[in-house]
């Protein structure tokens, strides 16, 4: 179990209820007597970070701190602040400390602040916590808000990003451990100009980046590390049953690598959405797949995607069925080793597509091809602000709402829950700035009647 760090100089942002609620925590410690607070998250999203500011505001406060349960005093005589990091690695030694404090500190009043990754099985300590009597509030830590990404990215620039380097920054999503390697990696390769503004002098991601996410990889499973390569080629989004497919292997069995690698922090769950954490792992995962291998995944990808409807897999009743996941916690183990991708390039057999099909390149027009293969007419909106923000699926979904169908009858071909189909029209009507079916289908036709009729095709001559 780590030790807590101090608090750093930058101030912190995007964290504001957190903050909050450690001083009004420490502040009323003598009307409480007891409190818990745990910050739960998965790697790079500042729980140590908090933990700091936790030491920074009890010690102004005049709380004694500790940061370890083994170095503790014997005697206390002022409220005490509690400081434990990582209590996901501890063990029967840590518990009997955490004994003895108690013990010691049963005249004052105690605030316990902890930090453990998110998705790791519990430890004693997290078991001997949770048994006490102590008020507990719990914070799972999410990606910053794009705001304060931008603040963030303005204190450690010294001035605000522009043109390239503000769409880089973007693209970290709001992972706060990722934003601070990424500019820390950038300005020591000498690859900022700041004055008014910061701006990229060149294009590439700075070595120390590229080391973060070898070191995400490092906690990986091989396995997990060759499902990630392969997810990376394919696209940003994951598509359970395209995945399985191309990794030759059964849905059930690729479960445990996709839960590994959410835990990891390499990729993101939102709802039944999977897709990589942000774009700029991915691109780093993808750097590491040799273009021969990348044109043989896409290859066995097309295959799949192309396969017609009917065939033999059809009749035997093989398909691979819609996955909704619900990842908890499950061990890493910390190997390194990268297994080579399948070269073998020959076309798989046949079979059935899923009525899901969902398109893993980053092109609309991919989607709306594939869509229409499948008999669902998905639109190809080009003109419409926020279109190209849909995810493949969403974008089927909103072809089929506009065709008129109920959330039971898009839920019915796709394989999908009605609560999933509500859950991804919301995501729709936000990304295009409307508020009901309505809206969706009178500016689809709007920008249909804009376009114009499609060019005629004529046949080639001879």
């Amino acid at each position: 179990m780590n030790t807590v760090l101090e608090a750093g100089t930058r101030p912190l942002h995007g964290r504001a209820p957190e903050v909050s609620a450690l001083r009004h925590a420490i502040r009323s410690a003598h009307r409480t007597g007891g409190l818990r607070i745990s910050f739960e998250g998965t790697p790079g999203l500042g729980r140590s970070r908090l933990l700091a500011e936790a030491g920074a505001v009890a010690e102004a406060s005049g709380a004694t701190v500790i940061r370890s349960l083994h170095e503790a005093p014997e005697v206390f005589d002022r409220p005490l602040v509690v400081l434990l990091d990582d209590i996901h690695c501890s063990d029967a030694a840590d518990v009997r400390a955490l004994a003895q404090v108690r013990l010691n500190a049963a005249d004052v009043p105690v605030v316990w602040c902890t930090a453990r990754r998110w998705g790791r099985p519990n430890s004693p300590l997290d078991v001997a916590l949770g048994s006490l009597p102590d008020p507990h509030r719990l914070f799972r830590l999410r990606p910053l808000d794009d705001r304060a990404a931008r603040e963030m990215a303005h204190d450690l620039l010294g001035a605000e990003p522009e043109g390239a380097l503000a769409r880089m920054v973007s693209c970290v999503s709001g992972h706060p451990q990722a934003l601070r390697v990424l500019l820390e990696g950038l300005l020591e390769e000498g690859r900022v100009e700041v004055g008014t503004y910061a701006r990229l002098t060149s294009s590439g991601l700075p070595e120390k980046f590229r080391g973060l996410v070898r070191r995400y990889l490092q906690d990986c499973s091989p396995s997990c590390d060759h499902m990630l390569l392969v997810a990376s080629v394919l696209g940003t989004h994951l598509a359970f049953g395209e995945l399985a497919e191309v990794l030759g292997t059964k849905p059930s069995r690729l479960l445990p690598d996709l839960q590994e690698a959410v835990v990891s922090g390499l990729l993101s769950q939102d709802g039944d959405d999977v897709r990589f954490a942000n774009g700029l792992f991915r691109n780093v995962i993808l750097s590491a797949v040799p273009a021969t291998a990348q044109a043989a995944v896409r290859e066995q990808a097309h295959h799949y995607r192309a396969a017609p409807r009917g065939t033999a897999a059809e009749h035997s009743g093989r398909r691979t069925p819609h996955v909704a996941y619900d990842f908890s916690a499950r061990p890493a183990r910390n190997l390194m080793a990268l297994p080579p991708l399948n070269g073998n390039t020959a076309a798989p057999a046949p079979r059935r597509l899923p009525k899901v099909v969902t398109v893993l390149n980053d092109h609309p027009a991919a989607a709306a091809r594939n869509a229409s293969a499948e008999g669902h007419a998905a639109p190809v909106a080009h003109g419409i602000p926020g279109w190209d923000r849909l995810t493949e699926k969403q974008v089927v979904i909103a072809g089929l709402t506009v065709q008129g169908l109920t959330n039971k009858e898009i839920a019915e071909r796709l394989y999908l829950s009605p609560h999933t189909v509500n859950y991804h029209l919301r995501k729709i009507f936000q990304a295009l700035s409307i508020r009901s079916r309505t809206d969706l289908v009178r500016l689809t036709h709007t920008d249909s009647a804009g376009r114009g009729p499609a060019p005629e095709t004529r046949p080639a001559a001879g």
